[in-house]
């Protein structure tokens, strides 16, 4: 996985939706649910199979991802409303790149290899204009266009990847709307404890 520069990412995207959903907070907001979600292992997968021979590949890929869609759409509500609270993150740490003038990037952070007061200094002039000039001790931290511009193809391959094995869960039945628990922030997928009903 390519190491990604300090920018935020989208609610969206951790939610598994399409980032183009535009988010309507005007109206009270409700978990979203489906009719699928209340089927046994058994009885979805028949469904399943049922549903994607009537409709065919295409029809049915653009089905179950409204669905999904509709559900993180109204988790999304519910969290921005606050009614609902986003778990803590484990794991952060500070980003090791920053962006600076002219869309150039620069390595930040000790684990970098770059002194304190440097980063420091970086992160004092984010968001300076494009006018701002470069300190000489700080370009044998910056990120090279090759290296970004080779991080940047690998990132668009691993989302093409991404997307296509996405897809071919969807169609094998493997992700559905019924895989987004209540913190809906991950699949239930590798959860054990997961769809345990039968007839």
């Amino acid at each position: 996985m390519s190491t990604r520069s300090a920018t935020a990412v989208s609610k969206q995207e951790i939610l598994g939706m399409d980032t183009n959903v535009e988010i309507d907070l005007t109206s009270k907001p409700t978990l979203a649910r489906f009719a699928i979600e209340d089927l046994s292992p058994t009885e979805w997968h028949a469904e399943h199979e049922r549903v994607r021979a009537e409709l065919g590949d295409e029809a049915y890929l653009a089905l179950r991802q409204s669905e999904i869609n509709q559900k993180s759409e109204s988790v999304l509500k519910m969290i921005v409303t606050g009614q609902w609270k986003l778990p803590p993150v484990e794991g952060s740490r500070e980003a090791d790149r920053i962006g600076l003038a002219n869309g150039r990037e620069f390595r930040a952070g000790v684990a970098q290899g770059v002194p304190e007061d440097i980063t420091k200094a970086m992160y004092a002039s984010f968001g300076h204009g494009v006018d701002f000039e470069i300190p000489e001790e700080w370009l044998q931290f910056e990120v090279s266009a090759e290296e970004l511009e080779r991080e940047e193809r690998q990132t668009n391959e691993e989302r093409v990847q991404e997307e296509e094995a996405r897809k071919l869960d969807i169609l094998e039945g493997r992700l559905s709307v019924r895989d987004y628990g209540m913190d809906c922030l991950s699949s239930r997928r590798d959860d054990p404890n997961t769809d345990k009903r039968e007839i």
